[in-house]
């Protein structure tokens, strides 16, 4: 366990498997010497160098399906590695025996970088609470943790359609609200009005807070899109003059021109939908960087593809 735990101690379970992006050092570099433990559970061989707060768990694709057949007691579809986040409110429950000396449990995304945490989260706040996610509108599956007790590693089962999700192939979002939900739910809509096809993580959580969870549905994570550069500094994450938890690349990662550097810039360091800059990037100094050439190079192999496939 970290020696920089605060005294209630936070364990975020990453099961991974197939190939860490091009930014997974960002990851690394960004949750060294926090106040909480990663534990990862993967086939991947251990990276060179890796922070003392980040454990590593060596474990076959087989072999973590056993282990979530035996403590789910049923047959689950884990066959492509993207589906493992229909099973994320199950993680404290699956690795049960791997938390034990944790107060809290949750998970937390790759592709993400973490800011100052104890910021935003501080022990005075964790007494305060049994649940927490990093926006406001449904449990945000990027970044979410609850108490290590029986009620909250059991809270997935409450779910009517808990089995029917572990059991199915496709990827049914269960660990947020149950598919393409997140605008009308920005938007103030209720979730239990939106007739979705399954019972998700955010509907037993929100029926939970009514039986007496002390839930804290936050606007933490930022998701940026386009040129306006995010600010990585040792003292947190900025954004349009507002501090974040964290910010997760969920639109950036997807365009064919977000470049990251091998390793991480010192702080402070940039992050817009072209990447990662160790300078602020201005408009022209975007247009000369390695970052454009990228762009432009990768766009070139997009369109040569393209003739390809219409010969």
């Amino acid at each position: 366990m970290s020696t920089r735990d605060m005294s209630q101690k936070i364990a975020f379970i990453i099961p991974y498997y197939g190939k860490f992006p091009s930014y997974f050092p960002l990851f690394l570099n960004s949750v060294k010497e926090k106040p909480f433990d990663v534990i990862f559970f993967t086939d991947i061989a251990k990276p060179n160098v890796v922070p003392e707060n980040v454990l590593w768990n060596l474990m076959s694709t087989t072999e973590i399906k056993t282990l979530f057949e035996k403590r789910l007691d049923i047959s689950v579809a884990v066959e492509r590695p993207y589906k493992l986040i229909d099973f994320k409110p199950a993680y404290g429950f699956i690795f049960e025996s791997y938390i034990s000396n944790y107060d809290f449990w949750g998970t937390l995304d790759v592709d993400t970088i973490m800011g100052n945490f104890s910021h935003f989260i501080t022990q005075e706040y964790l007494n305060k609470i049994d649940f927490f996610s990093g926006i406001t509108s449904y449990v945000s599956g990027s970044m979410f943790f609850m108490r290590n007790n029986t009620y909250c590693k059991t809270l997935f089962k409450k779910s009517r359609d808990w089995q029917h999700v572990f059991t199915n192939k496709r990827v049914l979002g269960f660990d947020e609200c149950g598919g393409n939900f997140f605008t009308r739910l920005q938007a103030g809509e209720s979730i239990f009005k939106l007739n979705t096809p399954i019972q998700s993580f955010t509907e037993i959580v929100l029926l939970a807070q009514k039986e007496g969870l002390r839930i804290a549905f936050t606007n933490y994570i930022l998701e940026p899109k386009g040129s306006i550069p995010v600010t990585i500094d040792k003292e947190g994450i900025f954004y349009l003059e507002k501090e974040y938890l964290l910010v997760h690349f969920i639109y950036f990662k997807t365009t064919y021109y977000f470049y990251t550097h091998n390793s991480p810039f010192p702080f402070p360091y940039y992050i817009n939908s072209l990447g990662t800059f160790n300078k602020k990037p201005t408009l022209i100094k975007s247009l000369f960087s390695v970052n454009m050439i990228n762009a432009i190079r990768n766009k070139i192999k997009i369109n040569l593809r393209k003739l390809k496939t219409r010969r």
